[in-house]
């Protein structure tokens, strides 16, 4: 059995043991993407500098457009790896279609959300930091990724975010 299966079999292995925790566990697989959301887009607005809240609003859409709407996309059209609940045969505690699984989406669009926080502002890093894992966790753990996916979607939203901020001119945040 591959690596990746295990860890994937060990996380799902806790599904059905308690309705509390799945339904806990569904609610950070489906909306607290949202929230983070949210959260974002106040971070952004209660910056008072008008350059510095066009500068994140600009990365923030540049890094999705490129890492999740283009690079994910292309990685997705070459190797359209089956989702977890059609290779295994169950059902997952999320309805989701069967699209692609890799690299995982959520996890590309919120590492990019909590790597541009990083560089704007350091205190509120660490909760879109864990708000992003917790997210890619209870997806694994629903059983709509495989934590390859997870895995490769944090790396690509995190290195977009990074390289594009290396070609953009320094505004101070």
């Amino acid at each position: 059995m591959k690596l990746d299966q295990f860890i994937f079999q060990y996380f799902h292995s806790f599904t059905g043991k308690s309705a509390l925790i799945d339904l806990v566990i569904v609610f950070l697989a489906e909306y607290l993407p949202y929230l983070l959301a949210v959260a974002f887009v106040v971070l952004i607005f209660t910056n008072r500098h008008k350059i510095t809240r066009f500068y994140i609003i600009f990365l923030s859409a540049l890094s999705l457009l490129i890492a999740r709407g283009l690079i994910t996309e292309i990685i997705r059209f070459f190797y359209p790896r089956l989702r977890p609940f059609l290779v295994l045969n169950f059902q997952a505690l999320i309805t989701h279609p069967g699209s692609a699984a890799f690299p995982s989406g959520h996890a590309v669009t919120f590492f990019v959300l909590a790597t541009i926080v990083f560089f704007v502002n350091k205190k509120w890093f660490y909760y879109f930091l864990g708000g992003a894992v917790i997210n890619a966790l209870a997806r694994v753990y629903v059983g709509v990724h495989w934590p390859a996916d997870i895995l490769a979607g944090a790396v690509l939203g995190v290195l977009t975010v990074i390289i594009l901020q290396k070609f953009l001119p320094k505004v101070k945040t």
